[in-house]
């Protein structure tokens, strides 16, 4: 197990997506984890409305704040579908 891995676990992260950067920044107070997100273009996501899989018109990148991973800030950033 690799530490994508151990970090794909703790966030609960399900196919499609997958974490395809991550940085831990030390300089600053609190330390800052930062994850990237992506899912393979062309890939399947469950409809906000019935729950139907449906491909993503678009997408457009998000980074929001995530809880803390141990003692560390938590930022998460992706590529979130439009469906």
């Amino acid at each position: 197990m690799n530490g994508n891995d151990i970090i794909a676990l703790g966030l609960g992260l399900e196919r499609p997506w997958e974490i395809t950067g991550q940085s831990l920044n030390t300089e600053c107070t609190p330390h800052e984890l930062r994850i990237t997100l992506s899912a393979p273009r062309g890939s399947s996501f469950p409809c906000p409305e019935c729950g139907e899989l449906c491909k993503a018109h678009d997408f457009k990148e998000m980074t929001w704040r995530h809880l803390n991973f141990f003692q560390h800030h938590c930022y998460i950033t992706a590529d979130v579908p439009r469906i």
